[in-house]
């Protein structure tokens, strides 16, 4: 399911964050956290995963976390004193041995790449910092979870006007099972009769063999009762909430099969044209499913 949330709040006296949660379909869970930091920091990472895996089951989630400074973070300057000295040494000589108006300062040799290096404050967070943090990844969490709630009973809501609909059909095509099942019984005694009146004397193994083939085939018993077995689990597994999404895409594949098996078995047109609509209700409770956490 798709989702988003959002969070912000104060780590400590120096730092603050910003949270954003969102998420796509996706078979299995993958969480991806990014910051706005150019060092890494695979301790905070590590935490930001966790609080946002353990609500979670399925889902693509990306996590962007950005960390701002409250205050100005200190600087770190070093200056290379040797290095600096001796240059400037060398260079009032040059000067001096050319005859320069001016003469060398401090200034123009603290411009020399490398003489003076300023860095910022490494971000690094303390275990403060940390649990602060985790609190506002957990409310960006809560909110990405609400969204996914929400669709979640909007897509359980289609998904049971689906459901209603192949019980329909279930209900249209039971009481029809016998008068189909004689159709194709007939049709088997017919093609034997006109085997046994030809010329050619048929062999009686295969023909019994080829009878039994056929009753077998016109009974589509097990296969109605096995399609509204699990549309029952199937409900059942739906209101039980929680993260359904996979034993649910198990039972969409089962309730194919079974329609698919129908659909081998009885070939008259009028179940065909039906079977054709009730094909199409599981795919897109099947569809649905896949966007279930």
């Amino acid at each position: 399911m798709t989702g988003f949330g959002r969070a912000r709040g104060s780590l400590s006296d120096r730092l603050a964050a910003s949270v954003v949660v969102r998420g796509v379909n996706h078979r299995y869970l993958d969480v991806q956290v990014r910051a706005n930091v150019r060092e890494e920091l695979p301790e905070v990472e590590a935490r930001v995963r966790d609080t946002v895996s353990a609500p979670l089951e399925r889902g693509r989630v990306t996590v962007q976390l950005d960390l701002e400074w409250t205050v100005p973070p200190r600087l770190r300057v070093l200056v290379d004193e040797e290095t600096a000295v001796g240059l400037l040494h060398r260079l009032r000589r040059l000067a001096e041995s050319e005859g320069a108006d001016r003469s060398v300062e401090l200034r123009d040799v603290l411009t020399v790449p490398g003489i003076v290096s300023v860095s910022a404050e490494p971000t690094t967070l303390d275990d403060d910092e940390l649990a602060a943090l985790e609190t506002v990844v957990g409310d960006a969490c809560d909110a990405f979870v609400s969204m996914r709630c929400a669709e979640g009973r909007r897509l359980a809501d289609q998904v049971r006007t689906e459901l209603g609909r192949l019980d329909a059909f279930l209900d249209w095509f039971e009481p029809r099972m016998p008068e189909l099942r004689q159709r194709a019984l007939d049709r088997v005694r017919d093609r034997i009769t006109e085997v046994l009146t030809s010329d050619e004397a048929p062999d009686p193994g295969r023909l019994l063999q080829e009878a039994a083939v056929q009753a077998d085939r016109a009974e589509v018993a097990e296969e109605v009762v096995r399609l509204r077995a699990h549309l029952a689990a199937f409900r059942t597994r739906l209101e039980g909430g929680g993260a359904v999404g996979r034993p649910l895409d198990f039972l969409c594949q089962e309730m194919h099969r079974e329609l698919n098996t129908l659909g081998s078995k009885c070939r008259e047109p009028e179940v065909a044209e039906r079977l054709v609509d009730a094909k199409a209700f599981a795919e897109r409770i099947r569809e649905q499913v896949q966007n279930l956490e």
